[in-house]
């Protein structure tokens, strides 16, 4: 059967979602013809708004259950693809009429709400999350699956937040070529400290010559720790609810330096050359949550690679010296140096 309307969901968070694109495209590649449904958390929103490969994208927690039913009831959605699945995804699925309902299969409650998919145990962490995900398209056509593969699909924002970032650069007098520095994970993996990261800027800078304008990027949540930071080397960019204006300045930057999140992952999706700085525990890795498709742009960081043992209930990297972060700087220079 070939599938006529699918339901794609995945609603986790920003990296998860990130990492998902290849699979929707994939699903997009195969099928063509198809309506397709995407269903995300309203915070992941913005990231698909202008995803011209699905016709329909639901907000799960803007809708109750019997809403979203209904909606995929009327979609008449044939198969239901969970690239991440719950205990409300799974009723979803079962309820959504789909005959072909497609998930990881790892947890009790999956085995009873989905009647195709894979065994997986990502935890295992051998793969990226990308090609777990990508699995689960491949169960649906396997040789035209590695006949088709493509993987290159990059988030769109509109003229409007590029307009945006230019009049932003432009008050803040900076060129085309600047760097980003996003210092703030909200604790979804082990990161440098705030300090750590302004001797980094420091480091950067007088490597540099002061000659590249770095751009510090922050919430308002993060506001308070902006002080910590040498003003007179830094331009900060507060994000505003609007990721996309976020995602076009980091289109336009030269390097984009960031831990183990969300906003990586978008520079990731960009293409763009990147500085990640990940550790070593092989569920939150490079291996896992690496940044999938752009390996040849990426240059990895990982502190605690070699001969240190880390206390991974900390989100902050242990025993970070002034030797290190020196190593980093030049590493992160030289590979600045080399475009």
């Amino acid at each position: 059967m070939i599938p006529k309307s699918i339901a794609i969901s995945r609603t986790d968070k920003i990296g998860d979602l990130i990492l998902s694109i290849p699979s929707i495209l994939m699903v997009r590649t195969l099928y063509p013809d198809a309506y397709i449904t995407l269903l995300v958390n309203s915070y992941n929103y913005q990231i698909v708004r202008y995803l011209d490969i699905v016709n329909e994208i639901i907000k799960v927690d803007e809708m109750d259950e019997k809403e979203i039913i209904n909606k995929l009831k009327l979609n008449k959605v044939d198969t239901f693809i969970a690239l991440y699945t719950d205990n409300m995804i799974g009723k979803l699925a079962k309820k959504s009429g789909a005959k072909k309902r497609i998930a990881p299969l790892s947890k009790m409650h999956s085995y009873l709400a989905y009647n195709y998919g894979i065994k997986q145990s990502r935890s295992e962490s051998i793969k990226n999350e990308a090609e777990y995900n990508l699995d689960l398209i491949m169960s649906l056509d396997k040789a035209e699956f590695k006949d088709r593969y493509t993987i290159d699909k990059k988030i769109s924002y509109s003229d409007s937040n590029r307009k945006n970032i230019e009049e932003f650069l432009s008050r803040a007098g900076i060129g085309k070529e600047f760097i980003i520095i996003s210092p703030f994970t909200g604790g979804s993996c082990k990161n440098l400290s705030i300090d750590e990261y302004a001797q980094l800027i420091n480091k950067i800078s007088a490597n540099l010559n002061n000659s590249v304008k770095i751009v510090i990027t922050a919430s308002q949540d993060n506001k308070q720790y902006l002080n910590n930071f040498d003003q007179r080397k830094i331009t900060v960019f507060i994000n505003d609810n609007d990721i996309l204006n976020l995602t076009a300045l980091i289109d336009k930057s030269s390097l984009f330096i960031g831990g183990s999140t969300g906003t990586t992952h978008i520079a990731g999706n960009l293409r763009k050359r990147c500085v990640a700085i990940y550790p070593a525990k092989p569920t939150q890795s490079k291996t896992r949550w690496g940044l999938f498709g752009n390996d040849q742009n990426t240059l990895y960081i990982v502190p605690d690679e070699i001969e240190k043992k880390e206390d991974y209930s900390n989100n902050l990297f242990q025993n970070i010296t002034e030797e290190d972060i020196n190593k980093y700087a030049k590493l992160i220079t030289d590979y600045y140096n080399e475009r």
